[in-house]
Order: C-alpha cells, then structure tokens, then sequence
C-alpha cells in the first residue's frame, strides 16, 4: 500500500477531494454520490499538512498522535478500531492512546477491555449528567473507597510493553500503585488546584495490569494515556460519547484543549453530526456559528495540527416513507453542507461518510449487504471497516 506521505505532491495541488468514492473492499458494488470538485488549496492549513506527512515519512523515528472526538460511531471504536489497525501496520505501533479511566456502559475500545470494581467507582458521564468537572472525553471517575481498582486487559495476548500516564484532577496528595501480582511501582498524584493533570508515567508496563488509587480522597480520573514505549509509530486514541452531540464539548471543563494539547495531537479528528440531524427542532444557525467558533478556538490552541471533520454517515428515520427525502433525518443534508462550507472557511479538512456510502439513503443498500444494522443509523462491524477504508483511502490520497 502507497505510504501516505507520498502523496505529498497531489496534497499541494490540490489538498484533498471532498471524499464521494465508489466504495471497496467487499467485493460489492457500491455506487458513490457525485463527485465533488476539490477545496483547492485554502481547503487545508498546508503548513500543517506539510509538518504531519513529514512525520509519517519519519514514522520510525516519530510518534504520530491521532485524537478522534466524536458521538456513538467513535464510542464503538471499530471505525477508529480499523484506522487504527491500517495505519499502524504501515506507520508502526505507537500505542493505544487516551481511554476512559473505568468501563463505560456502551462504550468498548478494540484493543483493550477495562474492569473494575462496580462499588469501588461512580462514573458521571457529560452525555446526560451534570459536573463542573468533566475533562476531555467527558468522562469522570470518582473512587469509593480506598484502594479502588481499574485493571487493563489486552484483548489480545502480546509483549508489547507501554507508558501509562493517569489524567487526575486532586484537591490533596495522593498516589497510584500499578502492579500484576505484586507491586511494581507508584507515582505521586499531587494536588492539581482543580485542574486536570496528567500523572508522572509508568514505564514498561505488560498488560494485564491493575493500577491501584491509594487514597481515593479528593481525587478523580479521567482516563489513561496508554503510549508504546518506543518514541515512534501511531497512536489513535478514540473518545466517543453514546448520543452525543458537537456541543457536548462545550459541557467539558474550559481547560479541556489543554489537556488537548497534552496529548501532542497531530491529527485531530471530529465526527459529530448524527444526533444533531435527527433533532428536528436543531437551529442550524447557531449550529454553523458554534462550529465555526470551536475550530477557531482549536486552531488557535493548536496552530500546527491538522483538523479533519468527518461527516455523518447516511441514516433512515422514518421507515416506509414515500421517497427517500422523506425518510431522512430532517437536517442530516443540511448537517453534511454546513460541515463542508465551515471546513472549507476555517482550512480545515472534511471527509464525507454519507458520500462515500454512495448518498442519500444508501444505508439501505448497506443493511440489505450486512454493513449496517437494521435501526439504519449504525452500522456493523464490517460496515466500520469498510468505512475506515475509505478514510484511510481518502488520507493516503
């Protein structure tokens, strides 16, 4: 498969064709909607582009660090599960990213299951709750009892060895022990002053592992930052919330694009739109201007990242309506143009999933070939891949 970076000659002519491809990779024929006529160059910050395929091109010697916010089609993550295979096998393994800090119903992540304790955590989520305290992915643990426990698990058996840091927030001292059987080591959690800090690492850590909160007093987690020990290949990390929203993000603590920038993000992908299309009463003014006004904002935190918006993929609300207009969600084309005028106004990037899916109403097509499932809204699993295929395609293009 062609290296990404290579195609650094046709990202300048051109940046990226707003993505309708004839879909591949299950042997169907899946016809595309209408080709769209490329950004041109005000399509993209070239700078930026320039600075992240450079780091592909030295991706052994380079990390390379993908962050992808986004509604319950992240959450799964079999979409980002698959990107995050395709680009590792050709750009090497950087690790697993940022995961939430307990198990969250609904959510899973491809590479690792986490466990733990139901009395020993309560988890407050920004999907539906309320805390002044949410930092980036939305989620809040708040240990119980002394000595609450999270273990992390592979899915997979390996040796693959990692940095594990925790994103904490602490009115007092505290500590983490991390330990497979015995006790291999703790770190200091100092008090944070109500901010969100992420802990000193541990290293050369095998999975399975349980890290331990020594004292649970005035602490709360908010996930961890799982790299691989090289300095070197992708890391993808995934924080998806279940029906959520753009705005969502405006729920998380003021200081969540710190803790953004933290994370050293090269790439930063936000997949959002779904939910907002089946809201029939959404203002899509307002929608544009908060969209626009968060990538103004992302932009200005983080000057030398790449920023995708990656658009809804096709959904059907109202089953056996007459013609296919009317059985969409009532703004999901609205959502998709909006997303592609504000990409295109603030240089950023946009990849159209409904597009690629071959338009309005083909999700239909993809249920009848086992590619998404009967509630016509998400997809399978290999509906997922076959998506992240195209992204993927769409990148190294």
């Amino acid at each position: 498969m062609r290296p990404l970076a290579s195609s650094i000659p046709l990202l300048f002519a051109s940046v990226l064709l707003i993505g309708c491809h004839t879909a591949t990779g299950t042997g169907l024929s899946m016809p595309a909607g209408p080709v769209q006529k490329p950004q041109g160059a005000a399509a993209s910050n070239v700078s930026s582009v320039a600075i992240l395929a450079a780091k592909f091109r030295s991706s052994s010697r380079t990390r390379i660090n993908i962050v992808q916010l986004g509604d319950s089609h992240t959450a799964a993550d079999l979409f980002t599960g698959e990107m995050r295979r395709l680009l590792q096998a050709r750009y090497g393994d950087g690790g697993i990213g940022f995961v939430a800090a307990t198990p969250v119903p609904g959510t899973r992540y491809d590479d690792i299951v986490l466990s733990a304790a139901a009395e020993q955590w309560t988890l407050i989520s920004s999907r539906n709750q309320v805390s002044q305290q949410f930092p980036i992915g939305g989620y809040l643990s708040l240990p119980m009892t002394p000595g609450a426990t999270v273990h992390i698990a592979a899915r997979e058996p390996g040796t693959q060895r990692y940095r594990i840091a925790a994103l904490y927030q602490a009115t007092l001292d505290s500590s983490l022990l991390i330990h497979s059987g015995v006790v291999q080591g703790s770190r200091a959690l100092a008090a944070t002053a109500g901010q969100w800090a992420f802990s000193p690492a541990f290293d050369n850590v095998g999975l399975p592992v349980d890290v331990v909160l020594a004292d649970g007093q005035g602490v709360a987690l908010g996930g961890w930052n799982i790299q691989s020990m090289k300095d070197a290949g992708v890391s993808y990390s995934a924080l998806g919330i279940n029906g959520a929203r753009f705005d969502v993000l405006d729920k998380w603590q003021a200081d969540w694009p710190d803790t953004l920038q933290a994370l050293h993000p090269d790439l930063l992908i936000l997949a959002y739109g779904t939910n907002e299309a089946f809201d029939d009463t959404l203002d899509l003014d307002l929608y544009q201007a908060q969209l626009t006004q968060k990538l103004a904002l992302l932009q200005r935190k983080l000057p030398d990242v790449v920023i995708l918006l990656v658009g809804p993929p096709d959904s059907i609300k109202h089953r056996g309506a007459y013609a296919c207009a009317a059985s969409q969600p009532r703004f999901l084309h609205d959502i998709v143009q909006i997303q592609r005028h504000v990409a295109q106004q603030s240089h950023a990037l946009f990849w159209d999933w409904q597009g690629f899916m071959g338009g309005a109403c083909s999700i239909a097509r993809w249920q009848s070939h086992e590619l998404a499932r009967d509630d016509l809204v998400h997809l399978t699993r290999d509906g997922y891949v076959k998506s992240a295929d195209g992204l993927y395609d769409f990148l190294r293009q």
